[in-house]
């Protein structure tokens, strides 16, 4: 029995799994994605985090395999060596292929040459892997040469998916809520304003635990987001869908709402998401 481990120690693959923070760190939406994927990836694998800012050379040169999540603190010199030397994919979250990071800020997303970045970075890409339509759309028209794939979908944990399936029909006694977030891109202060013109009458709601907050939300009819930037899919807004909440906001702006099964709710959105969670990981592991 120990030799057949041993063995299966050896045969499995050496992930280097590079991103800016990890879930433990930060709990954004980025970080959420990677942090089920390295779960799903560490059955069979052997999985290795390491920070963009400090990753070694060395520690690329023993990796079989190379995952690339957000890479803003990581040097120009370790991006080009992986340009030039390595094979690896990005799990792209936010548009680090123009200096706004945000390519809703030009007509039509057509973004101007000079506001274009990490082009060899993302060209080298065996794969650069998004999550919604909208975001290979804008990607393949501004970055002609690089490979895009979409997954279509966020990923969630069982846990995360079987509470929502719990609480998808459950019976709503409150009216409407906004997320409460420090992240300037999550627009809190202006959705409150916006609230208060319109006069709404609305809750805020937050929480670190992430199951809590989608407790919180479960109890509301509708959910106003009005993000400042193209949201490559929008968690919380699948989550509010899922949840059989409203959403109320630019649908234009929310990658999930340029995937036609965003039309869907509650028990068939969670089906349809279940579904293409499955299907991802399974690309992912097609790659690797």
């Amino acid at each position: 029995m120990d030799g057949a481990v041993i063995r299966n120690r050896n045969t499995m693959k050496k992930i280097l799994f590079i991103a800016d923070y990890f879930k433990n760190e930060l709990n954004g939406g980025g970080e959420s994605n990677d942090n089920n994927l390295i779960n799903h990836l560490s059955k069979n694998n052997l999985v290795l985090k390491t920070k963009a800012n400090s990753v070694s050379l060395s520690k690329i040169d023993k990796a079989d395999f190379i995952i690339v999540g957000n890479f803003v603190t990581m040097a120009e010199g370790v991006k080009k060596y992986l340009a030039t030397k390595k094979k690896y994919i990005i799990y792209e979250h936010d548009h680090k292929y123009v200096k706004t990071r945000d390519p809703s800020r030009f007509t039509n997303f057509d973004i101007p040459i000079e506001q274009i970045v990490n082009e060899e970075f993302y060209n080298s890409a065996r794969c650069v892997v998004v999550l919604s339509k909208i975001c290979k759309e804008i990607m393949q028209s501004n970055l002609k040469n690089t490979k895009v794939h979409n997954i279509g979908c966020s990923l969630w944990s069982q846990e995360t998916l079987k509470f929502l399936k719990q609480n998808a029909s459950k019976k709503k006694n409150k009216t409407l809520c906004i997320m409460n977030s420090n992240n300037p891109t999550k627009n809190y202060l202006k959705t409150i304003e916006y609230c208060r013109n319109k006069n709404l009458d609305f809750e805020a709601i937050q929480s670190q635990n992430h199951i809590r907050f989608l407790e919180k939300m479960s109890n509301y009819k509708s959910f106003l987001f009005i993000p400042t930037v193209l949201e490559t899919f929008s968690r919380v807004c699948a989550e509010a869908k899922m949840l059989n909440l409203n959403v109320m906001t630019n649908k234009k702006k929310i990658g999930f709402f340029s995937e036609e099964y965003s039309k869907l709710s509650g028990l068939k959105l969670i089906n349809e998401i279940e579904t293409k969670n499955k299907k991802a990981l399974e690309f992912f592991e097609s790659l690797i």
